[in-house]
């Protein structure tokens, strides 16, 4: 009896799986042929049947195959048998395994002369190695598939939109985004993959068209990336697709906020807040819309409404890390925005203690970020480099390889081909030498990189330097601010002096913050203070300090602040350096140390 029931219940999953495929074999066969392989991509990509129950795939492969030989459909066929041999990139193998399964397919399909299916696993195998980041592998693939595209031909390739993305996607991740926009505008002419990948195509446009705009101009905002922005918000709605219009109006509304129009910015923000929150509770969450709308409301004056969405935003992003949505530095730079839109909300309703917290935290988590975006600047540009060197020596491989056919080639004619031998080591000269010519191209490309590299990293010290002065000025304009209160409450002069003086000792150049101050200082002068202590072996501390602040041209008042000393200490430590280091008259203190000379290398 149990073995009856069990044969039932078998026969009958059967069956329904058997009617579940029916209306697409039906869809299926009423397409176009290059709608056929479209569809059937898409069916082995989403169906979680299919990608989960082998027998079943198999038997719909089956029955595709059918309809193949009915339809005379040789390339329906051929996709069909692709999938097939490649099925095992549903199971658990690792990435490195599943391009080893695709190299293998590909190498099938060369030996049976189908360069199409050849050059589809062959990017798939480029993708996969992109995964494991092996990346001079991956782009290796990669690139030899596109060009097996473009030899076939593009719009010979039902999907090649879907291949061209991706392609613009990884290139996108190095930051080659000229490269990506080339790509994507290209894919752009050919029938979409899917309704996702078409808005996606358009939305990665506008990003990729953004940060070339700020990388050539340091500005925000770009027509280009407006117009891209539209047309995937357009798609987004053509499609039915919510969540896409709600993601694409945050990008949208963006553009218009980077030309403060707030009147613009608010209903798309709002939109996005909206969608978003109905249609992405199971992929996105509005924080960042919501962040946005409170800064409108903020600029527009409205305190009220920035509260609102200040406390909303802190509601989804605790949600956002129960639910882990985004990555630890997407996060980051959310807090980065939170922090910043709470020091100006705490700040103009004056509660300046809850905005000088803020203030703090900002800066510290600015200096985390700035970290990791240089160590990861520093990670890719070696990616770069490792990609570079793999491809050079893939093409001296590929020349000595074709090098030794044509040799063998040449000494099997034996004497009757001695001119065409000449000339061949005529060719095989030339070849060495373009050679040579690449690597020395590849080499200098890899200094100018270096160089790039330190002349970031200088900037990068500078701006930090700045970013920790200003820092320390705005904590003094919140000091003042607070004894100005402080004085209005309490007219006792001795205790809002008192009171100011722990202010300073506590919240301006402490001990701690002269160590972060100098090491900060040396990355922007390096030697500076080893070049005080031997020419001056003398120096006391608060003149060496002094000499620093002076360099950076700050003003005595600034100074006396900074230093928590009065502007008559200042003066005369000013006059005892001028006797020290030789100084007369009105002379500027720092001529000496000002003068063009080579800067000397701290010591090891």
């Amino acid at each position: 009896m149990a073995t009856r029931f069990v044969c039932l219940l078998a026969f009958g999953i059967c069956f329904s799986l058997a009617l579940s495929a029916t209306p697409f074999l039906h869809q299926l066969e009423k397409a176009t042929p290059t709608r056929r392989v479209i569809l059937l991509l898409n069916q082995f990509d989403t169906s979680v049947v299919i990608t989960k129950n082998r027998a079943y795939a198999f038997r719909l492969l089956n029955e595709v195959n059918e309809l193949a030989n009915k339809a005379d459909d040789d390339q329906l066929a051929r996709y069909s048998r692709y999938l097939r041999d490649t099925y095992a990139k549903n199971t658990s193998l690792s990435n490195a395994q599943k391009a080893t399964l695709f190299l293998a397919v590909s190498k099938r399909a060369a030996e049976d002369d189908d360069p199409q299916i050849a050059a589809i696993c062959q990017h798939f195998a480029g993708q996969y190695y992109f995964l494991s980041e092996e990346y001079g592998k991956a782009f290796e693939h990669l690139l030899a598939a596109n060009n097996g595209f473009r030899q076939i031909g593009y719009p010979n390739i039902p999907e090649i939109s879907r291949y061209l993305y991706e392609l613009a996607f990884d290139y996108y991740y190095f930051g080659e985004y000229d490269k990506t926009i080339r790509l994507l505008n290209e894919s752009a002419h050919y029938p979409p993959f899917n309704s996702n990948l078409a808005i996606q195509t358009y939305n990665t446009l506008g990003l990729a068209h953004n940060l070339l705009h700020y990388n050539k101009t340091g500005s925000d905002g770009s027509p280009l990336a407006e117009r891209n922005f539209r047309k995937a918000r357009q798609l987004a709605i053509s499609y039915g697709d919510s969540l896409w219009v709600g993601i694409v109006s945050v990008n949208l509304a963006g553009e218009n906020a980077f030309l403060k129009k707030w009147s613009a910015a608010l209903p798309l923000y709002r939109q996005s807040y909206r969608l978003i929150r109905r249609f992405g509770q199971r992929r996105e969450l509005p924080s960042e819309a919501a962040l946005q709308i409170g800064f409108v409301f903020f600029q527009l004056g409205n305190l009220d409404s920035c509260r609102y969405y200040l406390e909303r935003t802190a509601q989804f992003r605790q949600q956002q890390r129960t639910r882990q949505f985004a990555t630890n530095l997407q996060d980051e730079y959310g807090t980065v925005r939170y922090y910043d839109l709470s020091r100006l909300y705490y700040k103009a309703v004056g509660n300046l203690p809850l905005a000088y917290r803020y203030l703090d935290s900002l800066a510290v988590l600015k200096e985390r970020i700035n970290k990791r975006y240089n160590s990861e600047r520093l990670s890719l540009v070696n990616q770069r480099l490792m990609i570079q060197q793999h491809q050079s020596e893939v093409a001296a491989i590929d020349v000595e390889k074709n090098a030794q056919q044509t040799l063998f080639w040449l000494v099997s004619a034996g004497l009757t081909l001695l001119v065409g031998l000449i000339l061949w080591l005529y060719h095989l000269s030339q070849l060495r030498r373009r050679q040579e010519r690449v690597i020395e191209a590849e080499k200098e490309k890899s200094m100018r990189l270096e160089k790039q590299l330190v002349e970031e990293e200088l900037s990068q010290a500078k701006a930090d330097l700045a970013r920790f002065v200003d820092n320390l000025s705005q904590k003094e304009a919140l000091i003042d601010t607070i004894t100005a209160q402080l004085a209005d409450r309490a007219p006792n002069t001795y205790s809002i002096a008192e009171t100011r003086q722990n202010l300073v000792n506590s919240s301006l150049l402490t001990n701690d913050d002269w160590d972060e101050f100098r090491r900060r200082f040396e990355r922007v002068y390096p030697g500076f203070f080893w070049q005080l202590k031997t020419q001056f072996s003398d120096l006391s501390p608060a003149e060496e300090r002094l000499l620093a602040l002076s360099k950076l041209k700050i003003d005595s008042r600034q100074m006396s602040q900074m230093l928590g000393i009065s502007p008559e200490s200042i003066r005369k430590t000013r006059y005892r350096l001028r006797k020290k280091l030789g100084l007369e008259g009105d002379s500027p203190l720092l001529n000496l140390l000002n003068e063009p000379q080579d800067t000397p290398k701290t010591p090891d």
